[in-house]
């Protein structure tokens, strides 16, 4: 590694671990069911979400509680159920695709590490949308 850059890394962390302490955290929420997620979510204000999983749980109704929940809650949602085991970059970027047609205002990933990779990199390049997926990664 460079070492001005691993200087202004040391610096930079150094700063950071100062300034943790202070920083405005919320306190995250335990959801005990399905019909605490739609209430949630529509305490939020939200009305439509995007709903990241693979085939096989979509396939087994696996999804049946938190689409009646969402339903019953008045928060409409779309489906997006073509992950694979290791999400490629075309997972994400038709899952950002739907999220951005169908006008969506939150992600749920129903599953497993997949799933939960979808959505996080499809979340990713909604709120950077000028930054490949190629070019995110982790430091």
């Amino acid at each position: 590694m460079n070492p001005l850059k691993k200087v202004y890394c040391r610096v930079f962390q150094t700063c950071f671990r100062a300034v943790l302490p202070v920083l405005p955290y919320r306190e995250p929420r335990i959801l005990n069911s399905m019909t605490a997620a739609g209430e949630e979510l529509r305490r939020r204000g939200r009305s439509r979400v995007l709903i990241v999983t693979d085939p096989s749980l979509s396939a087994l109704g696996l999804l049946d509680g938190l689409t009646g929940a969402l339903t019953d809650a008045g928060i409409a949602y779309s489906l997006y159920d073509k992950t694979v085991s290791n999400p490629t970059v075309r997972n994400v970027e038709e899952a950002r695709a739907m999220y951005l047609a169908e006008g969506c205002q939150a992600i749920i990933a129903f599953g497993g590490g997949s799933s939960i990779d979808c959505a996080k990199a499809a979340g990713a390049r909604i709120v950077k949308p000028r930054q490949p997926v190629t070019k995110m990664g982790a430091y």
